[in-house]
């Protein structure tokens, strides 16, 4: 065994070591740090501790990343797993950095790293997943979308794509990559994996389409291929659609998983080359029906029988903030995070839909921490105009409320239905003297935390 053989051991043991007596003094006192703390350190002590991780116990991961959805998929197919009587290690308290992957492998090892599961199944953030496939080495890597999403910390989606392209190419050949195929930048990702028959892709079909035109805002309105305009045939939401290229030979094409609807509520037939079978799934929105398509894919890809699949979907409940529901003196409550122009977007369409919530009071929530991203000026792309109807108020609240008012002043809403409430108390006090429901509560992240502190405090949920 060569001295740097050893040195590596060493180094290892050594850092999972430091990581434990972390991780013990971290649950005895709260306030040393959170729960990416061990794996923090034990990461500057050993920068390749998930790497030799996953080689010490032959680690088969599944790699969930993309701008929105990778939690309440990774939630979803976890529960998917969990009901197919698979063990698994899962970061799912949402730590999605390297320190976060690291405090689990810490956490849930014995002190000579050996884990109790060789399946891992990972929400990653998407600046951190070319680290993550270097050191995971995965089985299964799944992108949800890719929008625009806090510009001071990722860019604009042409970098993040650029360094997806560079992870991507760099798969073992055992990988296997599933993209939404209704997301024109992930079929061009699909091309830098050079494995074809590994790639499959889900789709919503024509009958979901919202629209032939983009909104302003769209992200992704131009070939990724030769940056001619994107012709547009069906759209679901900013840019997810059916497209054509005006000028190359770049197109939506057939793939392996479709959705459609059905004539009942919340059921619906999932399509897979010429089996079909029905599903029903009660979360609202077109984004949770692609987070149900993500999860069913990779459920396929483990080959876990379709009754698991039908079972565990039929009765899944949502990760916190993501159409969490609970009450508020007794009124039906909905928590909906948004936190891009793509997603408050998609909420403020299916919200739009629903005539009857044009007169339920709706509370908006907008931090600027490093968590939310803190250039709020992604604000202006979202179409406000789709409140301009309502007869009910549209309180706001947060650190960057005053933003939030002014923008919806130049979006039409009427100045009376705005009610202005920097302080989170005192807007869910205003927000409890309704007598309507239900009641929608649109956060930002560090916003949805504040609130859910509030409301434990005063037990209301």
């Amino acid at each position: 065994m060569s001295s740097m053989h050893i040195t590596g051991l060493i180094s290892f043991y050594l850092a999972l070591l430091i990581g434990k007596i972390i991780a013990c003094l971290s649950k005895l006192f709260p306030f040393i740090g959170g729960t990416a703390l061990p794996g923090l350190i034990a990461l500057k002590i050993d920068p390749q501790l998930i790497k030799k991780f996953q080689q010490t116990n032959k680690l088969q991961s599944i790699i969930i990343t993309g701008t929105n959805g990778k939690t309440t998929t990774s939630h979803l197919t976890s529960h998917i797993l969990t009901t197919a009587g698979k063990k698994f290690i899962h970061n799912k308290t949402g730590s999605n950095l390297l320190r976060g992957i690291a405090s689990v492998l810490i956490n849930q090892s014995s002190i000579f790293a050996k884990l109790p599961a060789n399946l891992a199944l990972w929400e990653i953030d998407e600046a951190i997943l070319p680290s993550a496939i270097n050191q995971l080495k995965p089985k299964i890597v799944l992108f949800t979308n890719l929008f625009r999403d806090q510009l001071d910390r990722y860019g604009e989606i042409n970098t993040v794509l650029t360094n997806w392209q560079q992870a991507v190419a760099k798969l073992p050949q055992s990988s296997h990559l599933i993209i939404n195929l209704d997301d024109p930048s992930l079929n061009y990702l699909s091309h830098s994996f050079k494995h074809k028959p590994n790639i499959s892709s889900f789709s919503l079909s024509q009958q979901l389409s919202t629209r032939q035109t983009p909104l302003h805002g769209s992200d992704a309105l131009f070939c990724p291929k030769c940056l001619a305009p994107l012709n547009f045939t069906h759209i679901f939401t900013s840019h997810l659609s059916h497209y054509h290229c005006s000028k190359c030979s770049f197109k939506h094409n057939k793939p392996q998983l479709i959705l459609k609807p059905t004539s009942k509520k919340s059921q619906y037939t999932i399509y897979n080359n010429q089996a079909s079978f029905p599903v029903k799934f009660h979360l609202p929105g077109i984004y949770n029906l692609y987070n149900l398509l993500a999860s069913i894919n990779i459920a396929q890809t483990l080959n876990i029988p379709q009754d698991i699949i039908q079972t565990a979907v039929k009765d899944f409940q949502p990760a916190f903030g993501r159409a969490e529901e609970f009450k508020i003196n007794n009124k039906q409550t909905k928590m909906l995070l948004i936190k891009n122009p793509a997603g408050f977007n998609a909420v403020l369409e299916m919200l739009a839909k629903k005539k009857h919530l044009l007169t339920q009071p709706l509370l908006i929530a907008i931090n600027d921490l490093t968590a939310d991203g803190k250039d709020v000026s992604w604000l202006w792309d979202v179409n406000f105009k789709l409140l301009k109807s309502r007869k009910s108020p549209v309180i706001i609240t947060g650190l960057r409320s005053y933003d939030m008012a002014l923008r919806l002043k130049y979006a039409g809403l009427n100045e009376k239905y705005i009610t202005l409430l920097p302080s989170f108390k005192k807007a869910l006090n205003q927000l409890k003297k309704s007598s309507s429901q239900p009641v929608y509560i649109l956060p930002t992240y560090t916003a949805m935390l504040n609130i859910r502190k509030i409301l434990k405090q005063q037990h209301l949920n």
